[in-house]
């Protein structure tokens, strides 16, 4: 894998090396949520995450988050994905509890 650092324009390769058990690369490059967009309308903890509960709703009726957008101990693609399912459901739910003829 080739690096560029974006501050100072330095390049890096790295490369999984047997010999010393390296078999891959995994890339973490942080994870600051963006989610300043929803400051002042949807609760965000001190961390900037949005607020849920276990079904992902949010404080504001019929609005649910999913993935790495809310805090959670595990990030991974397969965290997002079920977050997703939940919320999708919850999102079904609510629109057949709320509106009529749905």
């Amino acid at each position: 894998m080739i690096v560029e650092n974006v501050k100072d324009g330095s390049i890096t390769e790295i490369k999984a090396d047997p010999s010393d058990g390296t078999f891959g690369i995994f890339v973490f490059i942080g994870f600051n949520p963006a989610t300043e967009i929803y400051q002042g309308k949807l609760n965000l903890n001190e961390k900037g995450y949005i607020v849920t509960d276990e079904n992902m709703k949010t404080n504001v009726g019929g609005v649910f988050a999913a993935g790495d957008i809310r805090e959670k101990s595990l990030r991974q693609v397969i965290t997002a994905a079920a977050d997703g399912a939940v919320a999708a459901v919850q999102a079904g739910k609510y629109i057949e509890e709320t509106f009529e003829n749905v």
